[in-house]
């Protein structure tokens, strides 16, 4: 290759326009200019990046010839790399100047978004060059003005970017072309020859991280795809046409987004398309996909805000999107490319999708997108200002000072500068008025709380609790502080934000989104808290609406961006999980049928806890609570024919009163009574469990933490189970367990049974206090109370059973990793149990809760040292010394909390961290195999 000097101007064109270039270096050579124009030697065959990159270096300017195929191909990739080198050098003095030539009568329109910035000058190859063009080459200043001005506010505020604002797009240039070269082919492979099948390092699946608030969405909208649809990814994909899949966010059915998505860009129908990619198998999406194909031409599928897969998505939907988009992606007959953008503190998550973290490492390639420099908001600042012609010298500086500590320093500078072009007086925007507003995140609160008080004074002060109601329901509380996005529906945006009144919350959804729909264009100088999508779903219009911006140094408490809604939403943080609540109870209720509907109905208590959720009329949740209502009603007004209005309440304070010598009921249970009198005890909840394999006991390197380690006693080994079962979702509660004593002593079976005591409390908390014995009898009663018998019955989990259950298909120490974390287990603190039920947090995978913590759980299980033989449906010794518990208690440490953790004690034994939860399955056999060593081990 004939290497470049420092002195010449590299001249890149398309092959068509050989003649037209021919005369260009021609003139430029007349001017004094040396030109390197070898194309030959950089354009084909393998490692051509390091050769266009050498050549670029070398050059003092880069001219690019754009005729009628325009900036496509190897034009493209050249000035691809002269970007890079204009973008990269922190010194303006060391900047590659550009310059763009439309040859005869193309068009600026021609120019991809990035080269648009630089003026271009026309030119043809039959007029001399024009003077300017040559005095600019010899200055080595490239220049900036629009080949138009631009009309309106050049300001996006709190939106984010889209494709038709690529225009107006700064300040994150140079992350786009880095981004865009993470795609295709990573080892500068001949684009002529570039392959699907390529493997290697051949990247089909672009994922880019970041943090909440700086500019993921915008940087793939307004930066990437303009670039994509101009041909950007043929140097490195091998294709030049793309079909734009979405962009799509996975919502509650990612299946139906994705269907609607596909439809849109190619063609069908979406419910035959939802109905289509639900059905079995993996391949459903490339098959499809492979009908739609077209020879040069690629898809490409984009998905915004993929944590929603982890915070929103049902668990079904999200397992096929999993397994289809990875099938995909491994299909070399399918070509479909992914871009996905995701929060970087969700990126524990990526265990809910198996299939694609299978292969995360082989076919991803992840980007991630810091924080914006100082010089990038500088740009985002000075470049729009200049192309509408504005004075920003007085925010300049204040703007870039605010933001340098602000960790979303991105959407709180657009917003000052919408809130300030508003403002302006004539074209200079204010800095007395930025300082008076309070700064950025002044800004940003007080014009929020305008808007609030605006919708107070048009419609009263419950209107201002409507709408930060609305707001608070379009955000999905994550205990963790961790608070994400959620979209509803429009109508029930109204019905919410009305309470009921329609009128009035359709007021308030015009307020709060401007008066405008989404894609309406900017400028219009009304703050906009939610956005209105095509498909009348509503959202907030920015995650930093919700967000802290750390914790005060003196108090410790959080900084919110707008405390108005922060204070709110903390006040009444228990709303989006009573939603959530009632949303799966409602689908629960609507998938069972005859008798399961009553059994899956909304009781009294969860009527009373959901009677202040707004509910749009006709929904599944309105219609749930309202049948159930009616069985409520039914059976409170039978419940107090049988009550005799007070007779039986009395006669239940009678039962607590005379057992107080033994055991102190609270007052409550002269209710639950009243109710086992009617035959309404209550039963515990199964979770049924396919069979599987795992490795049992304590492995090495996996379960040897928090000062464990791994013995003779309970060495790993493999083991099978082969028959599906059901355990319980909670331990044992005192109310479950009492009613059995209350009703064998009924029953005049109850000489040798008693109600164990507690220790702080009874009703919801688990049963402690109970021997083996009193366990199994329990389970023996429930089977006979369930109507169980032959082939299922209802028993004590095998040891291996409740091992399998309580790692959930994780291969951890704990279910949700290695490191202890005090908030997902009852253990290592406190000085009693926790109730059942009450913290989802405690729920592994299969949503078994306490697993590990709370109470030791009693298995079938005679002690024994483990073998290390591969075992199948193990249930232990015939006999021994000692029964085994799980699980670990309150009083353990975390190295007793571990799934691994064995403890054993005689089966008469009771205590105070002793209880147990129940299995449904085959009957035990046991084996006939003796055991190496049936001795207790201490806990």
């Amino acid at each position: 290759m004939t290497q470049p000097t420092s002195k010449q101007i590299f001249l890149s064109y398309s092959r068509t326009d050989l003649a037209a270039a021919d005369v260009l270096r021609a003139a430029l050579e007349q001017a004094g200019f040396e030109v390197f124009k070898d194309d030959a030697s950089i354009r084909g065959g393998e490692r051509w990046l390091t050769r266009l990159q050498q050549a670029v270096a070398g050059c003092a300017a880069f001219v690019v010839l754009v005729g009628r195929d325009g900036v496509r191909r190897w034009v493209g990739a050249e000035v691809e790399v002269a970007l890079l080198r204009h973008l990269s050098p922190h010194d303006d003095g060391e900047r590659l100047p550009i310059f763009p030539l439309l040859l005869g009568d193309t068009a600026p329109e021609a120019l991809p978004p990035f080269l648009a910035l630089f003026q271009a000058t026309g030119w043809s190859a039959v007029e001399p060059l024009p003077q300017q063009v040559i005095d600019d080459l010899r200055a080595g200043v490239s220049r900036f003005h629009p080949s138009a001005p631009f009309e309106g506010c050049p300001f996006l505020g709190l939106n984010a970017f889209g494709r038709k604002d690529a225009r107006l797009f700064f300040g994150r240039r140079a992350e786009t072309l880095e981004a865009l070269a993470c795609l295709g082919d990573q080892q500068e492979g001949d684009p002529e020859n570039l392959s699907l099948a390529a493997g290697g390092q051949y990247r089909r699946w672009l994922q880019i991280e970041g943090n909440s608030g700086n500019g993921k969405s915008s940087l793939v909208q307004a930066g990437m795809l303009p670039m994509i649809e101009q041909g950007a990814l043929w140097a490195r994909t091998g294709f030049e046409l793309w079909t734009l899949i979405g962009p799509m966010m996975p919502g509650r059915d990612p299946l139906a987004m994705l269907a609607e998505k596909l439809a849109q860009a190619l063609g069908g129908e979406m419910a035959e398309l939802r109905e289509r990619l639900a059905a079995p198998g993996d391949h459903a999406l490339s098959d499809w996909l492979r009908t739609r194909k077209q020879d040069g031409v690629a898809f490409l599928l984009v998905v915004d805000q993929f944590e929603e897969l982890f915070t929103v998505a049902e668990a079904a939907a999200r397992q096929r999107f999993d397994a289809l988009l990875a099938h995909a992606l491994q299909d070399p007959d399918c070509p479909l490319f992914v871009i996905s953008t995701v929060r970087a503190d969700f990126l524990d998550r990526f265990e809910a999708l198996p299939r694609l973290q299978a292969i995360y490492n082989s076919h991803c390639r992840r980007y991630f997108l810091p924080t914006i420099s100082g010089s990038g908001l500088r740009d985002c600042i000075e470049q729009p200002a200049r192309f509408a012609g504005l004075n920003v010298d007085e925010v300049l500086v204040p703007l870039l000072d605010q933001a340098r500590d602000e960790a979303g320093a991105l959407p709180l500078v657009e917003n000052a500068l919408f809130v300030l072009w508003n403002k302006q007086a004539g074209n200079r925007l204010s800095g007395q008025y930025l300082h008076d507003a309070g700064g950025l995140a002044g800004m940003l609160s007080s014009q929020a709380d305008a808007l609030l008080a605006r919708i107070e004074r048009e419609l009263g002060a419950k209107a201002r609790k409507g709408a930060l109601e609305l707001l608070l329901g379009l955000t999905r509380i994550n205990d963790e502080g961790r608070h994400t996005r959620q979209r509803i529906s429009r109508d029930a945006a109204v019905m919410v934000a009305g309470a009921g009144d329609d009128k009035v919350g359709e007021r308030i959804v015009q307020l709060l989104s401007g008066e405008r729909r989404a894609d309406a264009p900017g400028g219009s100088g009304v703050l906009r808290l939610v956005t209105v999508t095509a498909d009348q779903e509503l959202d907030l219009i920015h995650e930093t609406l919700i967000r802290t911006r750390g914790k005060d140094a003196q108090t410790g408490k959080p900084l919110p961006y707008w405390p108005a809604l922060h204070d709110y939403i903390e006040a009444n943080r228990d709303r989006d999980l009573q939603r959530q609540q009632l949303a799966l109870q409602a689908r629960r209720w609507r998938d069972s049928g005859g008798f399961g509907r009553w059994q899956n109905r909304a009781g009294w208590g969860e009527l009373v806890r959901f009677r202040r959720l707004p509910l749009a009329r006709g929904s599944l949740e309105a219609r749930f609570l309202r049948w159930s209502g009616r069985v409520a009603a039914i059976e409170g007004g039978l419940l107090l024919v049988l009550l005799g209005c007070v007779g039986v309440l009395l006669e239940g304070l009678w039962w607590i009163a005379r057992n107080e010598d033994q055991t102190k009921f609270p007052l409550s249970y002269a209710v639950h009574h009243a109710l086992w009198r009617l035959g309404r005890g209550p039963v515990p909840e199964f979770v049924d469990i396919a069979p599987g394999s795992f490795t049992m006991g304590c492995k090495p390197g996996r379960d040897d933490v928090e000062g464990a380690s791994c013995t003779e006693t309970d060495r790993a080994h493999r083991v099978t189970l082969t028959r599906p079962y059901a355990l319980g979702r909670y331990e044992v509660s005192f109310v479950e367990y009492d009613y059995y004593v209350w009703d064998m002593k009924r029953k005049g079976k109850g000489e040798d049974i008693d109600y164990p005591p507690d220790a702080g409390g009874r009703e919801d908390r688990p049963v402690i206090n109970v021997s083996w014995d009193d366990a199994k009898a329990y389970a023996a009663w429930l089977s006979h109370r369930l109507g169980l018998r032959g082939d299922e019955v209802v028993r004590l989990p095998t040891e291996a059973e409740w091992e399998f259950a309580a790692r959930a298909n994780t291969d951890t120490a704990y279910w949700w990793g290695r490191d202890f974390d005090r908030g997902k287990a009852v253990c290592g603190g406190g000085d009693r149990t926790l109730p059942i039920g009450s913290g989802t947090s405690r729920a592994n995978p299969w949503g078994l809760q306490d697993m590990l913590g709370n109470v030791f759980e009693w298995t079938e299980d005679w002690y024994a040292s483990y073998q290390e033989a591969d075992v199948t449906d193990p249930v232990g010794p015939p006999a021994g010394g000692s029964r085994v518990l799980r699980g670990g208690s309150w009083s353990s440490g975390p190295g007793g909390c571990r799934a691994a953790f064995r403890g054993s004690v005689p089966p008469g034994s009771r205590g105070l961290n002793l209880g147990f939860r129940v299995c449904r399955g085959s009957p035990i056999e046991p084996l006939a195999t003796a055991p190496l060593d049936a001795g207790p081990l201490q806990r």
